[in-house]
């Protein structure tokens, strides 16, 4: 018996006339419609299924469409009034729960606003130039073997190349490193700032109070000081014409007095000197293409230029200049506001703002925030039941879902406003521990502005429909006759998304202890390392231009002062770099200190190979001491081979005269590379000297009354592994951050575990109370309460651990090469915080609901 198939028309086509006509009219084309598809489709069904979705198409006139129904405005003003007085009422029916939210958002909100003052401020940076949206700087990546560094400065013969070209309104070349001491009646005074060339006062919006812009840099030895520079060296403003003397002599003329710069500028400096009073430059053309380490470039683009025709033109100087030379190099444009907030290029001037820990942090205040949402939900989802008459009662009496969702929503911003009052006195108490942590302290202004305010109150209504969204939909979806009769579809959907929710939240808590329980530990790692040379009884005292003989003669007729050896660096925490040459393999970077002879036998080096450097060559150079692994790098097995050897450095033959024993000349960040020891008593900067005091209060004291005789400047002295230790207060940093993170963390995560403590109490409290008069005893009753928290917590512990564990194996490398390892005993520490303060969330509450007469609660239900 053969199947009788029906033919029905496209279901797409049949929904779409149903959607749009007039329910009047429905019948009667959608009949019509039907009967000519049935006759069509008795000989061909394709041809049928066409002719309907004409016929639909056909049928889609303006007297066929629906009229929209009317109805009230959602969000109108007097529905909104209502709404907001609702919201209210509501929060002071429930203040245990309102208290814990508004608490909760304000906690997690707290870090939100330090990174929108942080930001508002910083993006105002360089605001103040009169052609900000037309000043550029030129950038540059150089390419040197297999090195690819990216600098903020450029050759300064870039301004010929650019200067004549049509678009280019202005070039000023600006060079760092004006760095010197004044004299002055009451002794010598440090006064820093740029070489620059005329049109500097023209492209930049600085504002003189005294002299001329146009003429106050056209001459040599010309300088235009600040007024606050002006004050300090001659007690007046007007000083155009005075006089300051270097301490090593020459004499500046005084051009220009300007008011003091802004503190949001990338340029910072106290004085302004005329290019001109530089040097001539003696190097060749080539060498001042590869060698421009404190230039910089800058030019004012025509209103009516495209800086892109200026970058194909750098494009075209770097690809003619670099042919022949033995360094490639690439120029980019970079646009004033970019720089502080843009890439990090090598020797960039002013404070640095990187893109990516703008990101990082914004990361870091999402994890904060999310938390203190997600109490909102759980808490709003789990008072579902109580308020699901409510919601039915308002469905009922012809409340939308959209008036509902509306309403959910108003009281969320309504919370997150309240909110907004305590976390911006949280915002204000912790600006200055914040501004403390961060390396560009100086140069950031956290004062409240209205900008700013309206910044945190656009935050805060953000904040508030994100953390309201999802219960405003799901009471908004409830079915007003089963809210009435207090069955509710989803529920158990629900409970799983609270769930979910609560060990989100445990596991970012479980995080942030762990984080400080490492890098604890990796703190205490850093202060006990061996270095690798001796650190006690030495104390360091830069000589700030003071020769090494004058140090000598001094402090060695002090009793407590057995040696002194002099270097160019503090040993673990600087050095710099030089490319060494050799016949058998390419240029390589080496990392390299200055000494003397005592260096070694003061800092306990132990000599595996060869000689110290002879006292009697301190005054010329001819050798230096490698450590092992320089002899790794070019193949040497043996540190006996290594004597005698040659290498070419700065276009010196240098002698290999000794080898060491490894040690670690840099920061624990960076892993032992090639390095060497140097003689050049130019290249001198620290005195190191070797005591033996039992008093160092009477050993500064004696030590500063020698200096008095040989230095006008106040001393510097400190205690070697003084310095070095501070060296790494960037893990005191750290672990501030981390511990006031993780207190905001675990905060918003007890918040909201105590907000559901209390309502689980709430709702079990007669079946509480019947277990209790069945004979169940407080401990039975307290563990039927807490055993669903203490399995989200164990699960949160298990997600938590392993992604924790991932981060910082990514993370801590970058950090500091020589780094702990997280073990078993880290997590298990952890852990027990974490259970330790649940459970005491926990028993605050459900010993209470234990121990509370069941009579009483029996009789109130």
């Amino acid at each position: 018996m053969s199947k009788i198939h029906k033919n029905i028309p496209p279901r797409w086509a049949d929904r779409f006339l149903q959607w749009y006509c007039r329910a009047d009219l429905l019948e009667e084309i959608q009949g019509d419609a039907y009967e000519l598809y049935n006759r069509v489709a008795r000989k061909s069904k394709r041809k049928a299924d066409l002719l309907f979705i004409w016929n639909v198409l056909r049928f889609c006139r303006l007297r066929n469409i629906k009229k929209s129904t009317p109805s009230h405005s959602t969000i109108n003003p007097d529905m909104l009034r209502n709404y907001i007085k609702v919201a209210v009422r509501n929060l002071y029916y429930y203040k245990y729960f309102s208290l814990l939210n508004v608490f909760g958002l304000a906690i997690g909100m707290s870090v939100s606003l330090l990174l929108i003052a942080l930001i508002s401020y910083v993006k105002t940076y360089d605001n103040f130039h009169e052609h900000k949206d037309n000043i550029y700087t030129i950038v540059s990546e150089r390419i040197e073997g297999v090195q690819q560094l990216r600098y903020a400065t450029a050759p300064v013969l870039l301004t010929e190349k650019i200067a004549d070209h049509p678009k280019v309104d202005k070039v000023v070349r600006i060079r760092a490193g004006f760095s010197e001491e004044i004299k002055h009646t009451q002794g010598s005074m440090s006064l820093s700032g740029y070489y620059v060339e005329p049109d500097f006062l023209h492209v930049f919006s600085y504002t003189i109070t005294h002299g001329n812009a146009t003429a106050a840099l056209t001459k040599p030895n010309s300088i235009v000081i600040t007024e606050s520079a002006a004050l300090r060296f001659f007690n007046l403003t007007d000083v155009v014409g005075k006089t300051l003397e270097l301490e090593h002599g020459g004499l500046f003329e005084v051009g220009a007095v300007m008011k003091d710069h802004p503190v949001n500028s990338h340029l910072k400096f106290e004085a302004l000197i005329s290019y001109t009073t530089l040097p001539e430059v003696n190097e060749s053309i080539n060498d001042q293409w590869m060698h421009y380490g404190r230039e910089y470039v800058y030019f004012l683009l025509r209103k009516d230029g495209e800086v892109k025709r200026i970058q194909t033109e750098l494009n075209k100087i770097a690809q003619h200049v670099y042919t022949d030379l033995p360094i490639k190099a690439t120029f980019e444009t970079q646009h004033l506001s970019d720089i502080t907030m843009g890439p990090d290029y090598r020797q960039a001037i002013g404070p640095k703002w990187e893109m990516s820990g703008m990101i990082a942090f914004a990361v870091i205040a999402a994890l904060i925030l999310l938390p203190a949402c997600f109490n909102y939900t759980n808490i709003s989802i789990a008072r579902a039941l109580k308020r699901a008459k409510e919601i039915g009662l308002r469905k009922t009496m012809g409340g939308v879902r959209n008036q509902i969702f509306f309403q959910f929503i108003t009281e969320t911003v309504v919370i997150t406003l309240f909110a907004l009052g305590i976390s911006m006195l949280i915002f204000m108490l912790a600006r200055t521990e914040f501004q403390s942590m961060l390396a560009a302290a100086s140069s950031l202004d956290l004062s409240l502005t209205p900008k700013t305010i309206l910044w945190f109150v656009l935050f805060a209504l953000g904040t508030g429909i994100i953390a309201g969204i999802f219960p405003a939909i799901y009471f908004g979806g409830l079915n007003p006759v089963q809210a009435l009769k207090n069955k509710i579809h989803g529920r158990s959907s629900a409970m799983r998304i609270r769930k979910v929710l609560t060990v989100i939240q445990f596991a970012l808590s479980f995080g942030f202890i762990l984080a400080l329980v490492v890098f604890s530990r990796q703190y205490r790692y850093s202060m006990g390392f061996d270095f690798g040379f001796n650190k006690t009884n030495i104390v360091t005292v830069p000589l700030q231009d003071v020769s090494p003989e004058r140090v000598l003669s001094e402090f060695s007729q002090l009793a407590p002062v057995q040696s002194i050896t002099f270097a160019s660096d503090v040993l673990g925490l600087g050095h710099s770099t030089t490319w060494v040459k050799s016949a058998s393999t390419d240029s390589l970077e080496v990392s390299q200190v200055f000494v003397d002879h005592n260096y070694l036998p003061t800092f306990g080096l132990t000599l595996l190979a060869g000689n110290n450097f002879p006292e009697e060559i301190w005054q010329r150079e001819r050798f230096i001491i490698v450590n092992e692994a320089f002899l790794e790098a070019y193949g040497i097995s043996r540190p006996l081979d290594a004597i005698g050897r040659t290498f070419e450095v700065e276009r010196n033959q240098l002698e290999v005269i000794g080898v060491v024993k490894n040690f670690h000349y840099a920061p624990l960040r960076f892993p032992i590379n090639k390095f060497f020891f140097r003689q050049h008593p130019q290249r001198i900067a620290h005195a190191h000297l070797n005591v033996q005091s039992k008093d160092p209060n009477t050993l500064f004291t004696q030590l500063e009354t020698k200096w008095q005789k040989i230095s006008e400047r106040k001393l510097e002295a400190r205690f070697f592994d003084d310095e070095l230790y501070e060296g790494y207060s960037m893990y005191q940093t750290l672990l501030k951050i981390i511990g006031f993170l993780g207190l905001l963390a675990i905060t918003i995560s007890m918040l909201g575990m105590l907000g559901m403590v209390v309502y689980t109490s709430e709702t079990r409290a007669k079946e509480v109370s019947i277990r209790k008069v069945m004979g169940a005893s407080t401990y039975n009753l307290t563990y039927l309460l807490s055993k669903d928290y203490l399995k989200l917590m164990l699960i949160a512990i298990s997600i938590g651990a392993p992604i924790t564990a991932m981060l910082f194996n990514m993370v801590m490398p970058k950090i500091q090469y020589y780094s702990v390892t997280l073990n078993l005993w880290d997590v298990l520490m952890s852990t027990l915080v974490l259970v330790s303060l649940g459970l005491a969330t926990i028993a605050s509450q459900t010993i209470k609901t234990a121990l509370t007469n069941p009579a009483e609660t029996l009789r109130s239900e």
